[in-house]
């Protein structure tokens, strides 16, 4: 009798169930996927991606959401030749891509969806030899056609329409942001990430029409990098319709360019963006003063604006936008990197290693009075130094910028 109850009880707890199809139930529920996936490092989910079928529609977006360089993104089309190399002359990576006559999408299109950032050097050198092929290459069709965020970083040089060409190709409407990023630094002498002047207008044009809510954008025209005497037509001026275009972004939440944006005309139009919040300008360690000192900007002019950085930017300048309220009083963060000497004027000027920073920084509280990040750097001796506002005290001391920045960076103040 016990060995009969035993033996019903056992059938009872063991029903006929397909356990094979239980364990698909289980893999198939995203949401533990998914927890699975966010637990892992960004190598393990690159594993994970080929367990399974389900592994690799849950993990493939969290790894591919952001691509790091364009080859990677190209090489998954079949037949597409990408060579990679150490160049000889500066120790860097460069990757040379050959766009082939019968190309083969069906890998690269189950991935390109997932694609929302795509940086395209990633400090190396990229190319595609044959890029007049590249409108016939995709038949018309986007590239990503989510990308959200498209971003250049490099600081090797980058010839003729490299750049321009990559952003043209790249630029589609789900795109909100896009930028050319260069260090904590102002503008170099060896014109790295500088979009060509000519192409601005044909850029801005189709960011217009593909675009227009764009909220990030971050370029830099090419011009002069050494300036001697001011020489207005050596500094970058936008055309009339690239200042028509730029005054209908009025998605913009930031924008960073050089220094053509202090130019009134210029000012006025960010000024009457709604959703402008930042403001990044970069100069270089010779270009004189461009904002007028007898400027007024109208209290109604950055009505977002809560942020601003500055690289390299002339002294002058500095103060002079530190006295229009209409900037000043707003900023909660600001970032100031500047040089311990004015090469603007000669060696035997007093105004050479002059020490505005300590007057400027005591004056600060009462002209910024909601600003509470700041940052002030200066490169020194080819050094970025970061002097934190507990130190601030240094430029105090009756002495040049040049024996204050000196004595701290040897511990001597």
């Amino acid at each position: 009798m016990q060995d009969k109850k035993c033996s019903r009880a056992h059938k009872e707890s063991d029903p006929k169930v397909d356990t094979g199809t239980s364990g698909r139930r289980v893999v198939e529920i995203r949401e533990l996927l998914d927890l699975i996936v966010h637990t892992l490092d960004t190598k393990q989910q690159c594993k994970l991606m080929g367990v399974s079928k389900y592994f690799f529609c849950s993990a493939g977006p969290v790894v591919w959401r952001r691509v790091p360089r364009l080859d990677i993104i190209m090489s998954l089309v079949k037949n597409v030749e990408v060579k990679g190399e150490k160049s000889c002359a500066d120790d860097k990576w460069q990757f040379i891509i050959v766009l082939p006559r019968n190309p083969d999408f069906s890998r690269y299109d189950l991935y390109a969806p997932w694609v929302q950032e795509l940086e395209l050097y990633c400090e190396c050198y990229v190319e595609i030899t044959n890029f007049e092929k590249w409108p016939s290459f995709f038949n018309g069709r986007i590239p990503l056609p989510n990308l959200r965020q498209l971003t250049a970083s490099v600081n090797v040089p980058v010839g003729g329409n490299n750049l321009i060409d990559f952003f043209h190709a790249f630029v589609c409407p789900s795109l909100t942001k896009l930028r050319t990023v260069i260090p904590n630094q102002g503008l170099s002498a060896d014109l790295c990430l500088r979009v060509v002047s000519s192409e601005v207008p044909a850029l801005l044009q189709k960011i217009e029409a593909t675009c227009p809510q764009i909220e990030v954008l971050e370029f830099y025209p090419d011009g002069m990098v050494r300036f001697g005497q001011l020489l207005e037509a050596e500094r970058y001026a936008p055309t009339s319709q690239c200042k028509r275009i730029l005054s209908s972004f009025s998605s913009l939440r930031s924008f960073s360019s050089t220094t053509y944006i202090l130019k009134p005309e210029i000012l006025g139009i960010l000024g009457g963006l709604p959703c402008l919040e930042s403001l990044g300008i970069r100069s270089t360690t010779t270009e004189p003063s461009v904002l007028y000192k007898q400027l007024s900007i109208p209290e109604t002019w950055f009505p977002a604006l809560k942020d601003i950085r500055l690289y390299q930017v002339s002294p002058d300048d500095v103060k002079a936008l530190w006295n229009q309220p209409a900037v000043a009083k707003k900023l909660t963060s600001a970032l100031l990197q500047i040089d311990h000497l004015n090469q603007r004027h000669p060696r035997t000027s007093p105004l050479y290693a002059e020490n505005w920073v300590g007057p400027f920084l005591e004056a600060l509280p009462e002209l910024s009075p909601q600003l509470q990040d700041v940052s002030l750097r200066t490169r020194y001796l080819d050094e970025m130094l970061e002097v934190p506002r507990n130190r601030w005290d240094i430029f105090k001391l009756e002495h040049d910028l040049d024996h204050i920045f000196c004595a701290y960076k040897y511990g001597l103040a």
